[in-house]
């Protein structure tokens, strides 16, 4: 899995890069990541697909969608940077 790698800046990735990322993780087998970082990022996956698909066409859009990308991105990095660091 790409978050074992302790040198990914996971602040370089895409959004659905990252939603990838959390989606490995919710789906994974790894012993190491506790039912409860599993269950987060199971709903991260479902936030980061309803995000994506956000409708951008008025400028009030495009503000909601970039304010829930960025929390959703702020919040899936620490996830993964934690994840990472467990391993």
């Amino acid at each position: 899995m790409a978050t074992e790698d302790s040198t990914v800046d996971f602040w370089s990735l895409s959004s659905s890069q990252l939603a990838v990322q959390i989606g490995l993780i919710a789906e994974g087998d790894s012993a190491g990541i506790d039912d409860g970082i599993r269950a987060e990022a199971s709903q991260l996956v479902c936030e980061w697909q309803e995000a994506l698909s956000l409708p951008k066409a008025t400028f009030e859009e495009q503000e909601q969608r970039v304010a829930r990308l960025d929390a959703l991105q702020k919040r899936t990095i620490q996830i993964l940077v934690d994840v990472s660091q467990s391993s």
